[in-house]
């Protein structure tokens, strides 16, 4: 969990970030739920996709599929 925390995005990722990272926050939940997230919300939802997203990408390296 600790590495989790001190995690900088590689580079060959920051564009899939990006952009999963814009539908996730703001597409999605705007035009397909009809939400709008508070402050507080926002910060926890970026904190669960950064989570998620970071599992995502050491899989990605364990299993050597890493682009």
């Amino acid at each position: 969990m600790t590495n989790w925390l001190f995690w900088a995005i590689p580079k060959n990722y920051i564009r899939r970030y990006i952009f999963m990272f814009w539908l996730v926050m703001f597409f999605l939940p705007t035009y397909f739920l009809g939400l709008q997230f508070t402050k507080l919300g926002f910060i926890i939802n970026w904190l669960w996709f950064d989570l998620v997203f970071y599992g995502w990408v050491k899989a990605k390296q364990m299993l050597g599929d890493d682009e």
